[in-house]
């Protein structure tokens, strides 16, 4: 049986369910001799992240996720849909996140070269515009998405010139996980179960 969900800030009056954080830490772990190891100035490493994930009622689904190269730290993350997909709005959509995590990847890339380069910037901050389509029919088995364009619009307040900060934006955009997965595609491949025996090819 599922467990029910009660988004923070929403438990409903005369119960005593405790409502579940959108985002949590569920286990704090990290490596002393990792600490810091992402801002050498000479990368060669390989970043590996694990997760598990569940749907929940309705249009919720919940991830267990954590950073295993470097060692880090484990969240658990709830995720719904809005009123147009049949979903209570509880929690951000899953391209919402996907959104926010190209956003975040950039200006991480970003302000580690500012932290690298020992650079003068006062400000760093970025709006962005993702945009998705889908077309076909679930009934007829051709229903389609795919994404269609990032355009990100970077503001930067510094003392340092032009040339410095096209530099910061091109390696700032080079080593962004996130950008290059985009723009140089990965490949994907869905495993399954059914009934607790592999699933093979069609």
């Amino acid at each position: 049986m599922k467990r029910s969900f009660t988004p923070a800030g929403n438990s409903p009056m005369g119960t005593d369910e405790s409502p579940l954080p959108i985002v949590r830490k569920v286990e704090e772990l990290s490596n002393p001799d990792e600490h810091g190891s992402s801002l050498a100035p000479v990368q060669k490493r390989e970043v590996v992240l694990r997760l598990e994930a569940e749907s929940l009622d309705n249009m919720r689904k919940r991830a267990t996720v954590r950073v295993d190269q470097p060692q880090g730290s484990t969240f658990e993350i709830i995720c719904d849909e809005g009123p147009y997909l049949g979903g209570d709005d509880s929690a951000p959509p899953p391209l919402a996140y996907y959104s926010a995590s190209i956003a975040f990847c950039l200006l991480t890339q970003l302000s580690r070269y500012v932290s690298i380069k020992k650079l003068k910037v006062s400000s760093l901050k970025l709006s962005q515009e993702t945009r998705f389509s889908m077309e076909g029919s679930v009934l007829k088995g051709t229903l389609t998405g795919r994404g269609v364009e990032v355009i990100t619009h970077l503001e930067i307040e510094s003392d340092e010139s032009e040339e410095t900060i096209r530099k910061m934006i091109e390696v700032g955009e080079n080593s962004c996980f996130i950008h290059q997965s985009i723009m140089h595609p990965v490949p994907s491949t869905i495993q399954t179960k059914f009934n607790g025996q592999n699933l093979g090819p069609a």
